[in-house]
């Protein structure tokens, strides 16, 4: 039996601060899985609901024979008995909350581009769309206009599953250990409910030749190995995990039919997966698996974009120990993270050059800032002492190529390293006994 709003409220407490709307999307007519979803969503959270109808224009073939579809007045007719019926299917489902009826908009145009506008407009934290009744005929056409949808969201889109609970009992998750998919775990948790089963799913295929290898052979043993301590770190990752109960599953196959096949098993309400990946085949491949997750799941499916550029540096740093990036635009963003969260530590700055080999160029200094100028294409350091009027040095490098942060065991910062083509700059933190016994020169 599923908890009511008001003990998921006392399960899940909202974060602090205003909450965006929750945005959900309805047609002409069922969605009342979604619509009772979206609003339980909201009553938990005390957020505010917002019911938005898109009434699409007709089909192509029609422009030429139906002309008078197309005409303002009627255009504004069904927008407006579209309203009407909308008003009556909130009161007649109960959908009232603690701030009343909820806002109601009906636009004309095409349904993912007017939802993601209005999402858009409204800084919506979630959409709530209708996945459609299950059957691939019914399903294929619920999930054009989500996936049209989540493929270019800025925040999660819930599909929801005709019989699936508002909050979930049984999640499958997809993983393939990159931000993205940790990130998607982590936005699962406000949607199950309290000691949900989370099944962690990663799907992989081993590396073959036409002719056996035992170099390949040990390279699959090895990836087998590290399974293990990579899951370990996805669990520590989606914390407080001790309020679920979670499950690991690696196994051999198309990520979109292991992950359908374990949540049809373990009889799943929501299979969550990452939209997008970093690059564009990454991108290729998430958006083909969501799409199959969409049409060939039994129940309501999660699916979440990438998450922004500072967590999932910090996700990558976790899970592998360092986090690289070799994109110009996220340099400055990045250099400024790292400066907040090492301001005023004593440092070490190392460079290697292919000419010359490597040098210390200070020892001792605080580290006071960071940047990178887009403009000159070059990144600056910068050092000073602990105190006003002590020494201070900036240093400068051109031609970067990429910009790594490497965090220790209790990840925290243990060194930034700036690459070039011809020389690279090694920064690191001295210890607290060193720090004090360093000379500022």
């Amino acid at each position: 039996m599923s908890p009511s709003p008001e003990q998921a409220s006392r399960q899940i407490a909202p974060r602090d601060g205003k909450r965006g709307p929750i945005l959900v999307a309805v047609g002409p007519g069922g969605s009342i899985a979604s619509l009772l979803a979206a609003h339980y969503i909201a009553l938990r959270d005390d957020s505010d609901l917002i019911v938005v109808s898109v009434v699409e224009p007709p089909p192509l073939y029609t422009f030429e024979t139906n002309r008078a579809l197309l005409l303002p007045w009627l255009i504004e007719q069904q927008v407006s008995e579209r309203r009407n019926a909308l008003h009556q299917r909130i009161h007649s489902v109960g959908t009232r909350g603690r701030r009343g009826e909820p806002q109601i908009e009906v636009v004309y145009g095409v349904a993912s581009d007017e939802i993601l506008r209005l999402a858009q407009h409204h800084a919506a934290r979630l959409i709530v769309m209708g996945a459609g009744p299950h059957g691939i005929r019914h399903r294929l056409l619920a999930s054009s206009t989500t996936g049209a949808t989540s493929r270019r969201a800025r925040c999660p889109v819930l599909a929801i599953g005709e019989h699936s609970p508002p909050l979930a009992r049984v999640a499958v998750v997809a993983t393939d250990f990159s931000p993205e998919s940790i990130h998607a775990a982590r936005m699962a948790r406000q949607f199950l409910a309290e000691g949900a089963k989370v099944h962690l799913v990663h799907a992989w295929s081993r590396i073959a030749t036409a002719f056996p290898s035992a170099a390949l052979a040990e390279v699959n043993d090895t990836y087998v190995a590290s399974l293990p301590q990579r899951f370990e770190r996805v669990r520590s990752a989606i914390e407080p995990a001790d309020s679920f109960e979670v499950h690991t599953h690696a196994l051999e196959g198309k990520p979109a039919d292991v992950v359908l096949a374990v949540a049809r098993v373990e009889r799943a309400d929501l299979v969550v997966a990452a939209t997008h990946g970093r690059g564009g085949l990454e991108r290729l491949l998430l958006g083909s698996t969501s799409g199959a997750l969409l049409r060939g799941a039994e129940c309501s499916v999660l699916l979440v974009p990438q998450p922004p550029l500072v967590e999932r540096l910090r996700l990558d740093r976790l899970m592998v120990g360092t986090s690289t990036s070799r994109v110009p635009a996220e340099w400055n963003q990045e250099l400024q993270t790292f400066i907040r969260r090492n301001r005023g530590r004593r440092t070490k700055l190392e460079i290697e050059d292919q000419s010359l080999g490597a040098q210390v160029q200070e020892t001792g200094y605080a580290l006071v800032g960071a940047a990178y100028d887009a403009h000159d294409e070059r990144v600056e350091l910068m050092f000073g002492g602990m105190h006003t009027g002590e020494a201070h040095l900036t240093h400068s490098l051109g031609g970067v190529d990429s910009i790594s942060v490497q965090c220790d065991a209790a990840e925290q910062d243990a060194a930034l390293l700036i690459h070039s083509g011809r020389s690279s700059a090694l920064l690191t933190f001295l210890a607290p006994a060193d720090a004090a016994s360093s000379t500022v020169a």
